[in-house]
């Protein structure tokens, strides 16, 4: 059971799980959805909100009943800029029963010289909405394109106690509701869990991970099923290429498809086969989610053929600069921090070289912290600092508890990408711990690869009360 006071952070989160998985510019409108209520108004800002930086989704106002701007709109008449939506949503308020259930509790003492009485009465009420998809052109409802919720709003006399429970997926949600809201903030809960339901069904993104559901639920894996078997092969090689591409295991343009497949399963408790095959999308459709801000890496350019009937000459080869780094903080290159600060160091190369951050706590535990799941690319360009954690996003904090202790950021910048060259110990995801001794385990493996060129800067953290 879970409590909240609303689904914004719902929305946020399918935002960014939008801009992850690289789903923009859905056109879509609505057609049946009564607005007598604000029903309708409630769907467009629960789209906006999901689409603020992803850019998922786009409303299309057409509605012949606003004669103000329908004259507008013909006086103007529609440019080239105007583009008809590709999906319309319809539905409505389908129940809306109040006092389903009444219970009342009252007892009373009656003296020569005075009376008392108490009352205790709860009334349930039951609202419920459907929510459906259709294709504009084919005028189709598509099927298993459907969200239907309902809200049991719980009032008691004292005018205090107002809630509602919405039951899903074996989960049930506690909403808060107040006094003034009443009826109408029931509603707006559920157009928002209704339009992210139906909306991520349309995108085939795992909503339920945005809800807080437990991914294990049979009816989810069924969901996932019917869109892995809908996919096309194209379809399924860019989401896996991606997907990837985005964990460590595939480089941008390469080919080995089927080897990163592999390596990829034998990591995450998989057959490693190398096959596209269900378990394999469910894993990574899971695991995308997990990192919603990091965007899907934009694809190589594909190579220009080049005709030329003398050989160029072979250059002399120039061996590469080492690159050079600069760590510091907001405090200076020697900072020193109390207990339940937070700490945000910048990192900053000085020439254009691929960098990997590691953090150690005052216990020993050492843990990867750039590249992250909110920074996910390692090359950095010389002259533009960057801060860890990125700065206004809710990203993760780097905080202190004890006192009188030292802790340490050390950065190591290549001249190349080594990520897929590193040891296994050295592969697991952002922040968690890993298997070495220390940050000199960590400088130590970075400086055994074949090939690389690596410089090192060290911060040391003093902790006080």
């Amino acid at each position: 059971m879970r409590n909240i006071d609303n689904f914004n952070e719902a929305l946020r989160c399918m935002d960014r799980m939008f801009a992850s998985l690289g789903k923009r510019n859905i056109y879509i409108t609505t057609a049946g959805i009564p607005d007598a209520t604000g029903t309708k108004e409630m769907f467009i800002s629960a789209v906006s909100q999901m689409s603020e930086t992803s850019g998922a989704f786009h409303y299309v106002d057409y509605d012949p009943t606003q004669t103000d701007v329908q004259v507008l709109s013909e006086l103007v008449g529609l440019g080239k800029d105007f583009l008809a939506p590709r999906y319309y949503v319809r539905g409505a308020i389908t129940q809306l029963d109040s006092g389903v259930q009444s219970a009342s509790a009252g007892a009373g003492l009656s003296l020569p010289d005075f009376n008392l009485a108490a009352q205790h009465d709860q009334v349930v009420s039951v609202i419920s909405m459907d929510l459906n998809v259709g294709e504009l052109v084919t005028r189709q409802i598509l099927s298993g394109i459907t969200a239907s919720n309902a809200i049991a709003v719980v009032a008691s006399d004292n005018g205090a106690n107002l809630g509602g429970i919405i039951g899903k997926a074996g989960l049930s949600f506690n909403v808060a509701l107040s006094r003034s809201e009443g009826f109408s903030q029931a509603v707006r809960t559920l157009v928002d869990l209704s339009t992210i339901e139906v909306l991520g069904k349309l995108t085939h993104v795992p909503y339920w991970q945005c809800l807080q559901l437990n991914s294990t639920d049979p009816s989810f894996r069924t969901q996932a099923r019917d869109w892995f078997d809908t996919m096309g092969p194209s379809e399924r090689d860019t989401f896996f290429r991606n997907g990837l591409i985005r964990a460590g295991y595939l480089q941008p343009g390469s080919g080995d498809l089927s080897g990163a497949i592999a390596r990829y399963q034998a990591d995450n408790d998989l057959i490693a086969n190398g096959r596209e095959d269900f378990d394999l999308y469910y894993r990574m459709l899971a695991a995308n989610s997990l990192c919603p801000d990091a965007p899907i890496p934009a694809p190589a350019p594909p190579a220009m053929p080049v005709a030329a009937a003398v050989p160029p000459p072979v250059p002399t080869p120039t061996p590469p600069l080492l690159p050079g780094l600069i760590l510091a903080t907001a405090r200076g290159p020697d900072p020193t921090y109390r207990v339940g600060e937070n700490m945000s160091p910048e990192v900053q190369p000085t020439q254009d070289a691929y960098v990997y951050c590691h953090y150690q706590d005052a216990e020993g535990t050492v843990a990867r912290i750039f590249p992250n799941c909110f920074q996910p690319d390692a090359l950095l360009h010389a002259g533009t600092p960057i801060a860890i954690p990125p700065a206004g996003q809710r990203a993760f904090e780097i905080s202190f508890d004890r006192p009188n202790t030292q802790e340490h950021v050390a950065c190591l910048a290549a001249n190349r990408e080594v990520g897929l060259q590193l040891p296994a110990a050295l592969k697991r995801q952002a922040l968690e711990p890993l298997p070495l001794h220390g940050l000199d385990d960590v400088a130590a493996q970075f400086r055994a690869l074949p090939g690389a060129q690596v410089n090192e800067a060290t911060l040391t953290i003093e902790v006080t009360r």
